[in-house]
């Protein structure tokens, strides 16, 4: 799992061609020139793949690890970590 530019790592390490990701919006370009085997999703909080998954941004990121926890862990897990935490946002709710 990576967020915001985290992608670049994972781009960089090969465990993104052919696939689909995302990472930060102001790196969008830059991102899909530098990986043009990589499917670039713009304008989505996260992509998720069977392996590997990536966020956008920083709330995007927490979003993600949510929705990683309710696969995990169940969708209640998920929902007491996002109170516990104060998170108010459902977006990680796929």
């Amino acid at each position: 799992m990576s967020v915001c530019t985290g992608a670049f790592v994972l781009g960089h390490a090969g465990l993104l061609s052919g696939q689909a990701a995302t990472t930060h919006h102001e790196f969008y370009d830059r991102f899909a020139e530098a990986f043009p085997d990589v499917q670039l999703k713009r304008g989505v909080r996260f992509v998720e793949n069977d392996k590997i998954s990536t966020a956008g941004g920083l709330t995007s990121g927490i979003d993600l690890a949510l929705h990683v926890v309710e696969r995990y862990f169940g969708a209640d897990a998920a929902q007491q970590t996002a109170s516990f935490m104060e998170h108010e946002s459902s977006r990680w709710k796929v």
